[in-house]
């Protein structure tokens, strides 16, 4: 069960990676960039609860992702940290979140590629829980905002 699922959310992966790396983010390239965090985080709401396979892990390899904003998209925007607590906006920056979002991605794909699907279920469920599925619905706002305009 692992192997299948792990398979379909490393397809879904693969290509946000892939797209952050060979296109630069435009009015017209963010429909699909929404769509594509969409599916990341509907799938990985159903990526089942596991435990690590085994204590390894794939050897570390930098998990920077260029991403690249066109001059019409900004990077900085404001948002609510916490929607349950009265403070504040904070500035939050689209390139970190997408970056972010690729670079947890990765952590998993790696250990995909090495067979260990166990594992990289858990690297992509556990940091969707903890990272990156909070970078996905701040970078959601933000990218509805530029596609609204």
């Amino acid at each position: 069960m692992h192997k299948d699922k792990a398979k379909e959310f490393y397809m879904l992966a693969d290509e946000y990676c892939c797209f952050l790396e060979e296109n630069v983010i435009t009015a017209d390239t963010v429909p699909h960039l929404i769509e594509m965090l969409m599916r990341l985080y509907i799938s990985a709401m159903d990526l089942p609860e596991t435990e690590p396979e085994t204590n390894e892990s794939s050897p570390g390899i930098s998990d920077a992702v260029s991403v690249r904003l066109s001059e019409q998209i900004p990077a900085a925007y404001w948002e609510v940290f916490d929607p349950y607590v009265d403070e504040d906006p904070v500035c939050g920056d689209l390139i970190d979140d997408l970056s972010d979002i690729a670079a947890d991605l990765t952590k998993g794909m790696r250990e995909y590629e090495t067979g260990r699907y166990g594992n990289a279920v858990f690297e992509w469920k556990h940091g969707f829980c903890s990272h990156w599925g909070q970078h996905v619905v701040d970078a959601l706002r933000a990218l509805h905002a530029v596609r609204a305009r």
